[in-house]
């Protein structure tokens, strides 16, 4: 045997090439990057606001907006799901600010409160 193949683990090729041995990595590796669970989070709160109520709406848009800011530097995915949960979070804003005052004003009218 070679003195090459004396000091490694690893036999030697076919030509008598043995590959070097690293004792370790020059960079650890990466992990995955991270998902578009808070723009989903964002879409699912903001639909959800048009029919439970306007705070999951408001919910819907502060997510929609931090997973759009991340997505747009790069540290995530899911940036048009952002957007998306923001737009309608929004929408649904706008709906329960037309929408409560006209309940509340027929209610008392129907004499409710009096």
């Amino acid at each position: 045997m070679s003195e090459a193949s004396d000091d490694r683990d690893e036999p030697a090729g076919r030509d008598g090439y043995t590959h070097p041995s690293y004792e370790h990595q020059p960079y650890p590796p990466r992990g995955p990057q991270p998902g578009a669970g808070l723009a989903l989070g964002s879409l699912v709160c903001s639909i959800a606001g048009f029919v439970v109520c306007a705070p999951l709406a408001i919910a819907g848009i502060v997510m929609g907006h931090i997973a759009f800011y991340r997505a747009r530097r790069g540290r995530g995915t899911g940036g048009a799901l952002a957007v998306a949960g923001f737009v309608i979070g929004y929408a649904a804003l706008i709906v329960w600010s037309i929408v409560l005052p006209l309940v509340v004003h027929a209610l008392v009218q129907s004499g409710v409160f009096g």
